[in-house]
């Protein structure tokens, strides 16, 4: 069973088996042609949607997918080739890859002849539950994760579980951090049905990995239909991602794989929700329980010295301290305007995976 879901701003998303060999069907391209750009590690799944559009690529690009090489040299890349393809603005770019690739696929289209298309085929679970969808778009610097981008929604993201094949155990692993955490954010349904199915996930099976991802997906694509550039609502989808992202770049986008790091970050963050938004014992230990099963993760950098100047950069910080997304319960959240520095740095030091 195919299932769609509306994303705003005409962007939708299918999920469902099989729909990477009928991917012609669900892209979208004004004109009718396309620009193919892929990872190695998503080489099978390319070669599908290749077959699937047959005549009708004009650009046929593999490129790197490693966190470290997301910067701006790389939609440079991009760009060029597009251009050396005589890419027009009725044209559309497919993206087949993790997060990485649709970041830097998606900010490419969104700057070429000054906004083109583009289509995402995620072949993580990190990307099927949250980078493809909702059109945020950029590349990291020196001084922290996604500091240049845009916002750039895919017209189309096709989710089949085959495109998982061959991802390596811990890039599964870690992905599936980012779909807890869209239902430990706003769905306590979809969190209890993923707890009771964890075993089953972790072993791939189709049928409640398409629930929890499709779930997740879900949510965010309704918050986004709300708050498409991240102005209010949408910055729930930020848990964990405060101290993520500083962990993920005091490891050097190297120690730490994404959802990694997001765990670690989430694990902080409970400490602090308990402490401002009231979030119990019991919920608690349950997200940390889910996060253990998921790993075990890698010890991230706690140095506050090392974490603070991360931290400082973030895009979230005021004169006041810096907004994070607390847990209310499992399935409510909220936004806290203005946490200072030195309790995101305290919580870093007592964040706990179980």
């Amino acid at each position: 069973m195919t299932q769609r879901i509306e994303a705003g701003s005409g962007s939708a998303v299918w999920i469902g088996a099989g729909l990477l060999g009928r991917a012609r069907e669900y892209l979208a391209s004004p004109s009718g042609r396309y620009l193919l750009v892929f990872s190695a590690g998503a080489a099978s799944a390319a070669a599908r949607i290749r077959a699937s559009l047959a005549g009708r690529l004009t650009l046929d690009l593999s490129v790197g997918d490693r966190e470290e090489e997301k910067r701006l040299g790389a939609v440079e890349r991009i760009a060029d080739a597009a251009l050396e393809a005589d890419v027009r603005r009725d044209d559309a770019f497919v993206a087949v890859g993790g997060g990485v690739v649709s970041d830097i696929v998606g900010f490419a289209a969104a700057i070429v002849l000054r906004g083109v298309a583009w289509n995402a085929v995620p072949t993580t679970t990190g990307a099927m539950a949250d980078a493809a969808i909702g059109g945020k778009t950029g590349v990291d610097t020196k001084a922290g994760k996604n500091l240049i981008g845009s916002f750039h929604p895919p017209r189309c993201v096709l989710i089949d579980p085959a495109a998982l094949d061959g991802l390596p155990e811990r890039d599964y692993r870690a992905g599936l951090v980012e779909a807890y955490k869209a239902a430990w954010t706003a769905d306590r349904n979809l969190a209890d049905r993923g707890e009771k199915s964890l075993s089953a996930i972790l072993e791939r099976r189709e049928e409640p990995l398409l629930d929890l991802l499709g779930g997740a997906a879900g949510v965010k694509a309704a918050i986004v239909s709300e708050d498409l550039r991240e102005s209010d609502r949408r910055r729930l989808l930020n848990f964990g991602h405060t101290l993520g992202h500083a962990f993920e770049a005091a490891g050097g986008y190297r120690e730490l794989k994404h959802g990694e790091a997001v765990a670690w970050g989430i694990a902080g963050a409970l400490e602090i929700s308990a402490r401002r938004a009231g979030l119990t014992r019991e919920d608690a230990s349950r997200v940390r329980a889910t996060l253990s099963a998921l790993g075990p993760f890698p010890e991230p950098v706690r140095d506050a010295s090392v974490l603070a100047p991360y931290l400082a950069r973030d895009k979230k910080k005021t004169v006041r301290g810096v907004a994070g997304v607390l847990l209310e319960s499992i399935g409510r959240a909220r936004i806290e305007e203005s946490i200072p520095e030195r309790e995101w740095l305290d919580a870093a030091q007592f964040a706990r995976l179980s």
